[in-house]
């Protein structure tokens, strides 16, 4: 398990398979909620936290993938994709690290060829995330399970599969160890 430093907020999506994160701030997102509400929200809580900003925000949600290959974005509220992320830029200097709990969020679906999408590259999306924000985002390449936990203890996520990236504020990428 690894330990959220607080406060901190989670997102989890409604149908994502339990247990939920539980944070200083826990949000279950409806399905109906846009990513301009959700991030517009997400400012507000971070606002009103101690120190006037939120130390992580957790994103727990499905990965959208196309022919079982991930990095299409996330499915939190009615979606999050990659035209999307310069709405992340509301967080910038409320958030300082950003978890994406979510299958296949960082791969590389189809960036060329025939049936080429722009919405296919996770990497790239993490990255503008995090440039948007201007905070670290940290996401997994592979497909994600909480296992058979019968619950997460506050301030804690079960971690990820696969390999892990972090991204950092200036778009650079290394591989983790998270």
């Amino acid at each position: 398990m690894i330990t959220i430093p607080q406060p901190a907020m989670a997102l989890n999506a409604v149908d994502v398979p339990g247990p939920p994160y539980k944070m200083w701030n826990t949000y279950h997102v409806p399905s109906t909620h846009t990513a301009d509400h959700i991030l517009g929200w997400t400012a507000t809580v971070a606002k009103g936290a101690p120190g006037g900003k939120l130390r992580a925000l957790v994103i727990n949600c499905h990965g959208y993938t196309s022919k079982k290959i991930g990095g299409y974005g996330l499915n939190l509220g009615t979606g999050i994709r990659r035209g999307d992320t310069p709405l992340f830029g509301r967080l910038r200097g409320l958030v300082d690290e950003i978890y994406i709990i979510a299958c296949q969020a960082a791969r590389i679906g189809v960036p060329t060829g025939p049936g080429s999408t722009v919405d296919g590259d996770g990497n790239l999306f993490c990255c503008e995330i995090a440039k948007s924000s201007g905070a670290t985002v940290y996401a997994s390449t592979a497909n994600q399970s909480t296992g058979l936990w019968l619950g997460i203890p506050f301030g804690r996520i079960d971690g990820w599969e696969g390999q892990v990236y972090r991204y950092n504020p200036d778009g650079s990428c290394v591989l983790t160890n998270l």
